[in-house]
C-alpha cells in the first residue's frame, strides 16, 4: 500500500516596493488558505476514519487468532489423550503377547505331563492286558490275608484306577482350556491391533487438521502483520498532515506578520513623503522664489553575495531555481514500468542542496525509499507548490523551517534507494500525495 500523504504550507510574498497588496489578493489568499485548509482536514478526517477501520479490523483478526489457537490447542490435548491411548494399548499388547507366551509354555509343560501319564497308563494298561486285565486286578484282592487286608486291596484298587480316570480328565480340561484360552488371547491381540490401527489413523486425521489450522493461523498472521503496517503507514500519514497543518498556521501566521509589517511601512512611507511635502511647502512659502525645490530621493537596493561553495547554484529569477549544481542524468516520465515523478541531478564531490524557492519545510527525515528527504511547501502568486529533495547526505534544515530561495537544505548523497551520489528533485502543483500532482520540474527551471 502506497502511501498518500498530504502537505500543504503558504509563504507570505511581500514586495520590496513598500506598496500593500489589494484586497482582491488578500482575499484570494485567504480564500486558498482556507481551502487548503478544509482540504487538509477532510483528509485528516479519511484517515482517522481509516486507522479506526484499521484497528477494527486488527482486533477481528486478534479474535479469529485467539479462535484458531483455541481449537489447535484442543487438537493439541486429543493429539496427546489419543498418544496416551495408543500406548496404553500398545502396553496391553505387550502384556498379551507375555500372557499367551507365558501359557504357550505351560500348556506345553502340561501337554508333556499329559504325555508321560498317558505313557504310564499305556504301559499300565498293557500289562493288565498281558497278565489279563481284571484276574490280575482278583489275584490282588483274593490273595488277602485277612478281611481288613481284602477291604484295604479292594479300595487301593478302585483308587488306583478312579485316580487314572481323574488324571486323565483333569488333563484333557487343562488342555482345553489352555487351548480356549490361548484363542481368547489371541482375538484379544487382533482386537488390540484393529484398535492401534483405528487410533493410528485418527492420529494421522488429527495432524492433517493440525496442519490445516496451522496453514490457517500462517495466513492470518500475514494478514495481520499487513494490517499492523498498513496501520503504521496511516499513522505516518496522520503525522504529516498534522506537520502540513502547523505549517500552515505558521505560514498564516508569517503571513499577518508581513502584512502589518507592510502596512506600517507603507504608513511610515506616506508620513515621511506627508513630512517632505510640508516642509517643500514651507520653504516654498517662505524664500518666495519661483525656483524649483530640489527633493533628493534615496533609494536603496540590496545584493546579496553568497559564501558558499562554488559548488552552490546561483539564485536566478523565475519561479524555481536549479536546487544543485551538477549533471542532468535523468528526467520526468516513465522509467522501469513506473513514473519517475522528478529529475536526477548528479555530482561527483559533496555538493550544497538548496531550495528550489522560499516556503516553509514540511518534513526533513530519513525514508527507507528517498533516504534523507526533505518536503518543502510554497506559496507562489496565490498557487501552493510543493518540493521534494531526496537521497541526500546530510539534513541542514528541520519540520516548520522557513527558507528562502537558494538556502542551503542539505548535501548531495547516495541514501536510500539509490546507486550513486545525485539529487532526485520533484515539484508537485499543489499538496504532496504521492505522484497524483507530480509535474515535470524542467517546465519550471531557468
Amino acid at each position: 500500500m502506497k502511501r498518500k500523504l498530504m502537505t500543504f504550507s503558504l509563504a507570505a510574498v511581500v514586495g520590496t516596493s513598500g506598496l500593500l497588496l489589494p484586497a482582491s489578493n488578500n482575499i484570494t489568499f485567504a480564500q486558498t488558505l482556507q481551502e487548503k485548509k478544509q482540504e487538509i482536514e477532510k483528509k485528516q478526517s479519511d484517515v482517522s476514519s481509516s486507522l479506526d477501520n484499521k484497528d477494527s479490523e486488527i482486533s477481528k483478526l486478534k479474535q479469529e487468532e485467539e479462535k484458531l489457537n483455541g481449537e489447535i490447542k484442543k487438537i493439541d490435548l486429543q493429539y496427546a489423550e489419543i498418544n496416551g491411548k495408543i500406548r496404553g494399548k500398545e502396553a496391553s499388547i505387550e502384556e498379551a503377547k507375555k500372557k499367551i507366551e507365558e501359557l504357550k509354555a505351560e500348556i506345553e509343560t502340561v501337554k508333556e505331563r499329559i504325555a508321560e501319564r498317558n505313557k504310564l497308563l499305556e504301559d499300565r494298561a498293557r500289562s493288565l492286558q498281558e497278565s489279563g486285565g481284571v484276574i490280575s486286578y482278583l489275584d490282588v484282592v483274593l490273595g488277602a490275608q485277612s478281611f481288613g487286608d481284602f477291604v484295604g486291596r479292594v479300595n487301593a484298587v478302585t483308587t488306583i484306577v478312579e485316580a487314572d480316570k481323574e488324571i486323565i480328565k483333569a488333563h484333557e480340561a487343562d488342555k482345553l482350556l489352555l487351548e480356549e484360552t490361548e484363542a481368547d488371547l489371541n482375538n484379544k491381540l487382533n482386537e488390540l491391533k484393529q484398535a492401534l490401527t483405528e487410533l493410528e489413523g485418527l492420529k494421522g486425521q488429527l495432524e492433517v487438521q493440525k496442519t490445516k489450522k496451522e496453514d490457517l493461523m500462517k495466513q492470518v498472521e500475514k494478514q495481520h502483520d499487513e494490517a499492523i503496517h498498513e496501520k503504521h503507514e496511516l499513522e505516518d500519514e496522520a503525522a504529516f498532515l498534522a506537520e502540513q497543518q502547523k505549517a500552515i498556521e505558521l505560514e498564516e501566521q508569517r503571513q499577518r506578520e508581513a502584512a502589518a509589517r507592510a502596512a506600517e511601512e507603507a504608513k511610515r512611507q506616506a508620513e515621511e513623503e506627508r513630512k517632505r511635502a510640508e516642509a517643500a511647502a514651507a520653504q516654498s512659502a517662505s524664500t518666495k522664489s519661483n525656483s524649483n525645490s530640489s527633493t533628493t530621493s534615496s533609494s536603496s537596493g540590496s545584493s546579496s553575495s553568497s559564501s558558499a561553495s562554488t559548488q552552490k547554484p546561483a539564485v536566478t529569477g523565475g519561479t524555481f531555481m536549479w536546487p544543485a549544481s551538477g549533471s542532468f542524468t535523468s528526467g520526468y516520465g516513465p522509467r522501469w514500468g513506473k513514473l519517475h515523478a522528478g529529475i536526477d541531478i548528479a555530482n561527483r564531490s559533496d555538493v550544497p542542496v538548496v531550495a528550489s524557492a522560499s516556503g516553509t519545510v514540511i518534513r526533513a527525515h530519513y525514508s527507507s525509499s528517498y533516504g534523507n528527504v526533505a518536503y518543502i511547501s510554497h506559496n507562489i502568486n496565490g498557487q501552493v507548490y510543493t518540493t521534494l529533495y531526496a537521497h541526500m547526505e546530510a539534513l541542514h534544515v528541520s519540520a516548520g523551517q522557513s527558507v528562502s530561495k537558494g538556502q542551503q537544505i542539505g548535501i548531495m548523497g547516495n541514501t536510500g534507494h539509490s546507486t550513486g551520489q545525485h539529487l532526485h528533485f520533484e515539484i508537485h502543483k499543489g499538496p504532496w500525495n504521492g505522484q497524483a500532482n507530480a509535474v515535470n520540474p524542467l517546465n519550471f527551471l531557468p
